[in-house]
């Protein structure tokens, strides 16, 4: 027996079931279970053709008579409230009337306040302005400057290789002119080596002392130029 009153329907039916009230659904259960041809149980709880038919024409009806109720013709008691409520809409709208003159005329008193606020801030407006050009120059020719930079450093790097170089170089000479000096020191009578000799020893003398001078002369010229 209980189970005839209380429904159990399948979850298959769970969109009509949940615009029906209680008392329908167990007035639509209670038909099928106890009509003079039975439905089973287990059929009235599982999807059945029946059991939908029913509850889809409980849907409809049930929105119908909803929708009857809501065009009923308003009650006096409406009205009364009704002509209330559009009194006091009614006196809200003057009252805002009345606070948007009075805003208004504030409006016009604060005008030239207004625009003499406005005029430093257009003028601090196109300062900032320059100021971001400025900035978005200085920032366009970084990558340049930072080139120019790395090229000035390479040609530096150059300048004091070929400076060691030509060091190299002077200090190269200055070995061979002392090595000459002292072969020639070695095989003239003459202190001052800058002098040629009037008289040497041999061939091979001549050709040191020729040497020698020559190289001292190119070192000479080679300071001068540097």
């Amino acid at each position: 027996m209980t189970g005839i009153l209380t429904p159990s329907f399948h979850v298959y039916y769970s969109k009509q079931l949940n615009q029906l009230p209680r008392s329908i659904k167990i007035d639509i259960w209670r038909r099928l279970t106890s009509r003079k041809y039975l439905l089973p149980l287990e059929q009235a709880s599982s999807i059945h053709p029946e059991v939908e038919d029913l509850l889809n024409k409980a849907v409809e009806n049930y929105i119908k008579k909803k929708e009857h109720q809501k065009m009923k013709p308003i009650t006096s008691d409406c009205e009364t409230l009704l002509r209330q409520e559009n009194e006091e809409l009614c006196i809200s709208k003057q009252v805002l009337k009345t606070k948007i003159e009075e805003l208004l005329d504030l409006q016009e008193q604060y005008k030239p306040r207004e625009i003499a606020m406005i005029r430093p801030l257009e003028e601090s407006g196109e300062k900032f302005t320059q100021l971001s050009n400025s900035v978005a120059f200085f920032k366009s020719i970084i990558p340049d400057t930072r080139e120019a930079i790395v090229s000035a450093e390479k040609s530096i790097d150059m300048l004091e290789n070929e400076c060691r170089h030509l060091e190299d170089i002077i200090s190269a000479k200055d070995r061979k002119i002392i090595a000459l000096v002292n072969q020639i020191s070695s095989h003239t009578r003459y202190s001052d080596i800058t002098i040629e000799p009037k008289i040497y020893s041999s061939t091979y003398e001549r050709k040191l002392w020729s040497l020698a001078y020559s190289e001292e002369y190119e070192l000479v010229n080679l300071k001068w130029t540097h």
